[in-house]
C-alpha cells in the first residue's frame, strides 16, 4: 500500500532544497572571491610581466604601463594603478654627479648633454641610449682644445623635411683654460687629439697629459725587466713618431731629452751629442695652425744646429768648445722655428757626448793616463807642501822660542831694575831718617860737631871690646878734657 506525503510535507521539502541551493551559491561565491582575492589587494610590480588588479608603484621608481589596447602610459611613484592584463616595464635611471654629465640619445636622432648633478630615466619610447661620462678636470696650467657645431635648428613649414632644417654648419674651435671642470656644451663637441713625437718610456709624462690609450696603459702596467730598466734612459732620449697621445695641453714650462746621433766632426770622428731642451707654449692658435707635431720640429731644428756646430770643428776642438753648446745663440734654427710655431725655447743644456767604442776607448785610455799623471803630480805637490809646512812650522816654533827667551830676559832685567830702585829708595829713606835723627840730637842735646863726628864713627864701628878713658885738667882750666881709646877685637 503506497503512502503519499501530504502537501505540507512537500512544501517543507522544497524550502529545504532552496535553502541548500542558496547556501551552495553563497559558498561558491565566497570561494570564488577567496580564490581571486588578489584582485582586491595591491600588488608589487613585476618587470615585463602581465598583471591584473591593483599595482603599487613605489616612490622613486618610474614604470611604463602597456595596456592591451596598445596604449602606453608612464607612471611615477608613489601611485596605485588598476590594470587588466597590462604589461609593466620598469625604467632604469641614470644619474650624474657634479663631476659627470649625461649624454642622452633620442630615437629621433637628436642628442642632448645634461650636466650633473642630474637624474633621468631611460624610456625606450623616446630614448635610444643614456651614457654617464666624466667631466674633464683642468688645472691652472692645462688647456683643452675642443670643436663644436654652433649652428641651431630653425623651424620651417616644409613638412617633408620633418618640420625643421639646419643652417649651414659653423664648426668653431674653442680653447678651454683651467682651472675648471669642463662639460661639453652640446653633442656635436669633440676634443682635439694631439699626437706628437715621444719616447717609449714616457708613460708618466703621457699620463700627465691625459693619454687614454688602453694598449699603452697595459704595456706600462707590467713590471719591467732588468734589461728594460737599464735601457730606460736610452729609451727616453730616443724619440718615436706618434708615441705621445694626449688631449690636455700644458702651457707651463716643459723640457725634453734628445740625442743627436751620428754627427761627424771635421776630422771624421763620429759622435753623439746629448741635449735637453727647455721650452714653453706661448701661442696656442699659432701652434695649431702651423704644426701638428712641435717635438718633431724641435728635433729637426736642433739636429741641424748641432750638425752645423760639430762639422766645423775637429774632435779635439769640439771637446774644447763643447761648453758653447750651453749657449742658446748656437741654436738659431731651433729658436727661429720654435717662435714660428708659437713656442719659446728658454734654454738648451748640453748633457755630454758619446763616441764609437774604439774612439771612446782611445779617449778613455788617454784620460786614464792624464788622470794618473795628474794624480802623481798632485801627490808630489802634496808631499812638497807637507815638507814646506813642517819647515815653516819648525821655523815659527824656533822664532817663538827665541822670542820667549828674549821676553824672559827682559822680564828678569825689569825685575832686577825694580829691586835695585827699591833698595836705593830704601837707603835714601834710611839716610834721610839718620840725618833727621842727627839733626834732632844736635839740636836737642847740644852736641858739638866733634862729638857728633865721634858718635858717627863709633856708630859705624860698632861697640868696642875695650874702652880706656883718661880724664884730666889741662892748664888749670876749670873745664875738663877727656881722651878715649877704643880697642875692638
Amino acid at each position: 500500500m503506497l503512502v503519499f506525503p501530504s502537501g505540507s510535507a512537500l512544501l517543507g521539502f522544497s524550502v529545504g532544497v532552496e535553502r541548500l541551493v542558496y547556501l551552495a551559491l553563497i559558498a561558491f561565491c565566497v570561494g570564488l572571491v577567496y580564490h581571486f582575492r588578489w584582485l582586491a589587494t595591491t600588488q608589487q610590480p613585476l618587470d615585463r610581466a602581465q598583471m591584473w588588479g591593483y599595482v603599487t608603484i613605489p616612490q622613486g621608481e618610474k614604470w611604463n604601463v602597456r595596456f592591451t589596447s596598445g596604449k602606453l602610459e608612464t607612471v611615477d611613484g608613489p601611485r596605485v594603478v588598476f590594470v587588466w592584463g597590462a604589461t609593466l616595464l620598469q625604467l632604469v635611471s641614470a644619474s650624474a654627479t657634479h663631476a659627470q654629465y649625461l649624454v642622452v640619445e633620442f630615437v629621433d636622432g637628436r642628442s642632448e648633454i645634461i650636466a650633473g648633478p642630474a637624474q633621468i630615466y631611460k624610456d625606450r619610447i623616446i630614448h635610444k641610449d643614456i651614457k654617464v661620462k666624466d667631466a674633464v678636470n683642468l688645472t691652472d696650467s692645462e688647456v683643452l682644445v675642443v670643436y663644436r657645431d654652433d649652428s641651431t635648428e630653425l623651424p620651417t613649414d616644409d613638412k617633408s623635411s620633418g618640420g625643421a632644417k639646419k643652417v649651414d654648419q659653423a664648426v668653431s674651435r674653442h680653447v678651454i683654460t683651467g682651472p675648471c671642470v669642463h662639460v661639453p656644451k652640446n653633442a656635436t663637441e669633440w676634443t682635439h687629439q694631439f699626437c706628437w713625437h715621444g719616447s717609449l718610456q714616457s708613460e708618466p709624462w703621457a699620463r700627465r697629459y691625459g693619454r687614454a690609450d688602453e694598449q699603452e696603459r697595459a704595456i706600462s702596467s707590467r713590471v719591467p725587466t732588468t734589461r728594460e730598466t737599464s735601457n730606460d734612459q736610452d729609451a727616453i732620449e730616443r724619440k718615436v713618431k706618434n708615441a705621445l697621445k694626449f688631449t690636455k695641453l700644458r702651457v707651463c714650462p716643459e723640457q725634453t731629452y734628445f740625442d743627436v746621433e751620428g754627427v761627424r766632426t771635421k776630422d771624421d770622428a763620429l759622435v753623439t751629442v746629448k741635449v735637453m731642451i727647455f721650452y714653453r707654449l706661448k701661442d696656442i692658435d699659432t701652434m695649431l695652425r702651423e704644426t701638428h707635431d712641435p717635438i718633431a720640429d724641435f728635433i729637426n731644428s736642433i739636429t741641424s744646429d748641432v750638425i752645423e756646430f760639430v762639422s766645423g770643428n775637429s774632435f779635439e776642438d769640439f771637446k774644447a768648445a763643447s761648453d758653447q753648446l750651453n749657449d742658446l745663440g748656437v741654436y738659431q734654427q731651433l729658436t727661429s722655428r720654435a717662435k714660428g710655431i708659437g713656442f719659446e725655447v728658454t734654454k738648451v743644456v748640453f748633457r755630454g757626448y758619446g763616441a764609437p767604442p774604439r774612439l771612446q776607448k782611445m779617449h778613455d785610455d788617454a784620460i786614464e793616463r792624464r788622470t794618473k799623471l795628474t794624480l802623481e803630480r798632485e801627490n808630489e805637490d802634496q808631499e812638497q807642501k807637507m815638507l814646506d809646512m813642517k819647515l815653516e812650522h819648525e821655523q815659527e816654533r824656533q822664532q817663538k822660542k827665541r822670542q820667549m827667551e828674549v821676553e824672559a830676559k827682559e822680564h828678569e832685567r825689569k825685575l832686577q831694575r825694580a829691586a835695585h830702585e827699591a833698595k836705593q829708595k830704601e837707603l835714601m829713606e834710611e839716610r834721610q831718617a839718620q840725618l833727621e835723627h842727627l839733626g834732632s840730637l844736635k839740636s836737642t842735646v847740644g852736641m858739638s860737631s866733634e862729638q857728633l863726628a865721634a858718635y858717627l864713627v863709633s856708630s859705624e864701628q860698632g861697640p868696642p871690646s875695650k874702652l880706656v878713658q883718661i880724664v884730666g885738667k889741662v892748664g888749670g882750666d876749670s873745664g875738663h878734657s877727656s881722651f878715649v881709646i877704643q880697642d875692638s877685637a
